[in-house]
């Protein structure tokens, strides 16, 4: 009796085109031939994964993938040493590096994934290769699986936590920019700097509507923040200048819903140029009228936290009501 494989591919292409993401991924460990099979099948074949978030975490002990399902418990798929646990289960590898292992999965999920992710999520940290004295950095092996992957990634949201900010735009370059909504960029080292000359000149900078950066700018251009709805950068210091050029371009936006600049140093006397602000301990505020809203009033705030090492000053712009203000 002939085996499965052995079925004509137009029959074993219809049965794939019925299965669901996980039953195919089982398929695929079955057998070399199955395995072969699917990997060279045409996207459009493929079920859909219907992931709508995605997490990549990695650290020098082990990596956690996780993938949402809207509405549902998260799965959670876990790496170590030469093993991968998932669902209670674990499958051991004859080989060591097991990084190879978790970046394969996550590209058969994004080569399975049809619609718009809500949230893709990338941390990354060097993996040390457990038999060995070799590290490999998580975010090349990334970059090298999204050329192979030969398409761009399609997310709402993109989301990136590194010690190195120079392997942002090896990602980044990966993500469509049609789809990107919320760039999200934060360190796991708090004293981290990145220069972004070339991140703002990238059609992801331009067209998204929010950024979120939680390691300092080195070098921000306030032009180049004006066009966000939402905004949270953190940089060494501004100007009153570049504060009043903020408030001209808020005042006469119908779409700002919020930035927010966490400061070093701000020693700059504002009131010259805004007039006496409202007074509220170490909070100064001021309120000034929409240029194409009679609702709405734009509210800037100053304000300092203490911190232990550095203490840190806040700006913040955004929208109330006007019927709230007064």
């Amino acid at each position: 009796m002939a085996s499965i494989i052995e079925m004509p591919e137009l029959v074993m292409e219809k049965m794939i085109g019925f299965s669901d993401f996980k039953a195919v991924l089982t398929l695929r460990q079955v057998c070399h031939n199955f395995r072969n099979f699917i990997d060279d099948l045409n996207d459009s074949k493929l079920p859909d994964s219907k992931f709508q978030k995605i997490k990549f975490v990695s650290d020098d002990r082990r990596i956690a993938f996780e993938l949402v399902e809207s509405k549902k418990s998260p799965n959670c798929i876990l790496y170590s040493k030469a093993q991968r646990s998932f669902h209670g289960k674990t499958e051991f590898f004859g080989y060591p590096n097991i990084l190879n292992v978790a970046v394969r999965d996550l590209e058969l999920v994004l080569k399975f994934r049809k619609s718009i992710l809500e949230r893709l999520y990338l941390e990354f940290d060097n993996v040390h290769l457990y038999g060995g004295s070799l590290v490999h950095t998580v975010p090349i092996k990334l970059s090298n699986m999204f050329e192979k992957l030969n398409r761009n990634v399609k997310t709402r949201t993109l989301s990136i936590k590194t010690n190195d900010p120079s392997q942002i735009m090896k990602i980044l370059k990966f993500v469509d920019p049609g789809t990107l909504k919320i760039i999200e960029l934060s360190s796991l080292d708090d004293q981290m700097e990145i220069e972004i000359d070339e991140f703002v000149k990238t059609e992801h900078w331009k067209k998204a509507e929010g950024m979120r950066c939680g390691f300092d700018v080195l070098n921000l251009n306030v032009k180049d923040i004006c066009h966000f709805s939402s905004c949270s950068i953190r940089t060494s210091s501004i100007t009153a200048q570049e504060l009043d050029l903020l408030k001209k371009t808020f005042s006469s936006s119908s779409k700002l819903e919020y930035c927010r600049l966490e400061l070093r140093t701000f020693n700059e006397e504002m009131s010259n140029l805004w007039g006496p602000a409202n007074i509220f301990g170490s909070s100064s505020t001021w309120y000034f009228q929409m240029e194409n809203s009679d609702d709405k009033i734009l509210r800037i705030e100053t304000y300092q936290i203490p911190q232990e090492h550095l203490p840190r000053k806040f700006v913040k712009f955004d929208m109330v009501d006007r019927s709230t203000w007064l």
